[in-house]
């Protein structure tokens, strides 16, 4: 495809892209200048530091996220993707008003000449670069030259409106070059000072690539140590509470009361779009081009897949198999929708499927097998002799998963069963019933109701029943209602006089999380802002509305003990074996001679588990025990044949042998050390930035006014 072509086709994918700045993992997308979109005034949806962000603004950025992920997936953004884009419009636009205050305070700049050098030197922005490769993968640098000179000729006003569009397309770019290089400019400053020592960059190999081999004894608390030995009194209680004050540390909390209103379709709705796709059936009956139809009527576009039996839902499969080429299937209701198929063509799959049923009969659990057996032949002569097989499934079968629908395990082909199984029902004539046959499961009578071995290629209509944008506006005025009357009278009274149901939840100040709803900083907010009684106004959630009341208020505390000390008594006894296990591995440890392997232990203390490691490396699993950092450390500690003292765990305690340590390979490590560099600086600079830029946040002044003007 010629480059001009491709650069014309590629457009709304080249603006959308053009103006993303990575500033290493963080994406700081839609920066607040490349569209000209700051102003001096107007709703003000947020402020970072003082710094109004404004409607205008934060809009059109959403537009943009908005109008991408349509671009991707073809169909509009529905509510929950929506709120989604506005989360994320925010955190950029909160982490760029930070990235910019701190370019602002440090003084950085660009200079004109920087950017000439960028665009027209040998290393051009990728993002701008790609568009010129041709086929064989070169860099068509006569082309690139040609669109920095006359940037109309290869971008276009899609209104074809604007002749200048492209120049002016150009300079905004170029804009977002600016800040593009600013950002990295400060990236550079925050992780100047991050390093990769010679030793660390060894360490890594060694953890990634030594082979380490023991052999441990473990001294398990909960055999070895008796409960009488690890009593504790009050003291000993409170002793250990003191010490972990930590952990019965409680957060403010909120107990609150909720009625939930989702946006689900009306009747109405339903019956419009009902229409909707019945007006497409009737032109597709009178001659008018499906596929056509495919693009006006449905949400997502699909001009015609192949499915084989198993990869459609029951309602469509049936119907849409039971056609031939050129029939027209629906309108049918499923799940996700209402559907309009045309069969469009019909081949060979090159596999036979069957659609069967079955009854399972189990035969664990202490069941009496020959019972089992002769109750399974005695249905399964009732199934020959003409008695309803789905009944019979209903009534007998054992497999929770089928039985509630006749038995019915829908459509299958060879290898989607256990072989027994599999052998019986392909062997089968339609129509028949064959069995008890025997599986790994117990035993099955299997009902064959039809086999296939077509693939049909079909076009879609989906239309997706959703609520209207009156609905909508019908819901939210009732949520604003129902809040209305609520603080006017009593909550719960005015949610069952209305039919609501009340639902209760405990927040916690710091997570944002609401159980039983999700994220929802702007409710958590108001939650920690108001008093007992309080009700809330409606607030936007996945899907719908939720009104809240304020039951309890808890501030943060630590708990007495009193409160905890049924709690605090297995962990403290725990503590306690695992204190006394370590104990008894210190005293058998010092029995021990030089010389002497960790075997010799059994000797010592019978009921000690001594087992080998087998190989395994400091940064992955050691076999039998998992990722312990007390066991690699002392490990990596030792002396091949050397003893550790003993060493503490959750289970107990170890006593750990070095069996053997492969030598450190000079040649490997030379080979990987350009690429383990890298990554161990990258690694390193990524947390380092990630974790400078929430302290930024940490220490910023944000304010969160977005519920304010979104629902």
């Amino acid at each position: 495809m010629p480059i001009m072509t491709r650069m014309r086709d590629n457009m709304p994918v080249v603006l959308f892209g053009l103006l993303i700045v990575f500033l290493i993992t963080i994406v700081f997308e839609w920066g607040m200048d490349y569209l000209g979109l700051r102003q001096k005034g107007g709703d003000v949806v947020g402020k970072v530091n003082g710094k109004s962000i404004h409607y205008k603004e934060f809009s059109e950025l959403l537009k943009n996220v908005s109008d991408n992920q349509k671009a991707q997936s073809g169909v509009e953004p529905d509510e929950n993707q929506l709120k989604q884009a506005r989360d994320q419009v925010w955190q950029n636009l909160v982490t760029q008003h930070l990235l910019n205050e701190e370019i602002e305070r440090l003084g950085l700049a660009v200079t004109d000449q920087e950017l000439v050098d960028w665009v027209r030197g040998d290393n051009p922005p990728e993002d701008l670069r790609r568009n010129f490769v041709d086929s064989t993968g070169q860099f068509r640098k006569d082309m690139y030259e040609q669109f920095l000179v006359n940037p109309n000729q290869f971008i276009r006003d899609p209104k074809g409106a604007d002749p200048e569009f492209g120049t002016k397309w150009l300079a905004e770019y170029e804009k977002g070059l600016r800040q593009r290089r600013l950002q990295e400019k400060l990236q550079s400053l925050v992780i100047a000072s991050v390093r990769v020592s010679d030793g660390e960059l060894r360490q890594r190999f060694l953890d990634q690539n030594q082979k380490l081999e023991a052999v441990y004894a473990l001294f398990d608390a909960n055999t070895l140590v008796k409960e009488n030995e690890a009593e504790l009194d009050d003291a000993a209680l409170r002793s250990y509470y003191e010490e972990n004050l930590d952990q019965y540390r409680f957060e403010a909390s909120r107990k609150l009361k909720y009625v939930l209103l989702m946006e689900v379709a009306s009747s109405a709705d339903t019956a419009s779009r009902w229409k909707e796709m019945e007006d497409a059936g009737a032109k597709a009956k009178s001659g008018i081009d499906f596929i056509q139809l495919v693009y006006t009527y449905a949400d997502k576009p699909d001009s015609g897949t192949f499915f084989r039996h198993g990869e459609m839902s029951p309602a469509l499969e049936r119907p849409v198999f039971s056609a031939r080429s050129g029939d027209i299937v629906g309108p049918v209701q499923d799940a996700d929708g209402l559907h309009l198929i045309k069969v469009l063509e019909e081949r060979a799959s090159g596999k036979e499927y069957l659609h069967a049923s079955h009854i399972l009969f189990t035969l664990d659990g202490g069941a009496d097998t020959t019972l089992v057996k002769a109750l399974a032949q005695r249905v399964a002569n009732e199934a020959r002799g003409g008695k309803d097989f789905a009944a019979l499934a209903r009534q007998y079968s054992k497999d929770g998963g089928s039985a509630e629908h006749g038995g019915d395990l829908g459509w299958f082909t060879h290898g989607r069963m256990t072989a027994t199984f599999e052998n019986a029902a392909f062997k089968a004539k339609t129509g028949e019933v064959v069995g008890p046959v025997r599986s790994p499961f117990g035993l099955h009578i299997i009902k064959v109701h039809a086999r296939d071995s077509r693939e049909l290629k079909i076009a879609n209509v989906t239309m997706k029943i959703a609520a209207s944008p009156q609905t909508k506006n019908d819901i939210f005025d009732r949520a604003k209602d129902f809040a209305f009357n609520a603080k006017e009278s009593d909550f719960v009274k005015e949610a069952q006089q209305t039919g609501f149901d009340v639902k209760e939840t405990q927040i916690q100040e710091k997570s944002g999380v609401i159980p039983g709803i999700g994220v929802n900083e702007s409710a958590t907010k108001w939650a920690f802002n108001n008093k007992v009684g309080s009700v809330s106004e409606p607030f936007t959630i996945l899907s719908g509305y939720a009104v809240f009341s304020l039951t309890e208020v808890k501030d943060a505390g630590i708990r007495s003990f009193d409160e905890v000390k049924e709690s605090v008594k297995p962990l403290a006894v725990r503590k306690k074996k695992i204190e006394l296990a370590k104990a008894m591995a210190s005293e058998v440890r010092a029995k021990l001679a030089p010389g002497d392997s960790v075997t010799k232990v059994r000797e010592l203390k019978p009921g000690v588990i001594v087992q080998e490691t087998g190989s395994f490396t400091a940064a992955g699993m050691i076999p039998g025990i998992g990722r312990d950092m007390n066991f690699l450390g002392a490990t990596a500690g030792l002396q091949v044949g050397q003893i550790s003292p003993a060493v503490q765990s959750q289970r107990g305690a170890f006593l750990i042998q070095l069996l053997s340590r492969s030598p450190f390979d000079s040649t490997a490590f030379n080979a990987q050390r350009e690429i383990l560099q890298s990554r161990l600086l990258q690694d390193k600079r990524n947390r380092f930035l990630a974790d400078w830029i929430e302290k930024l946040k940490e220490k910023a002044d944000i304010e969160d006014r977005r519920d304010i003007f979104y629902r």
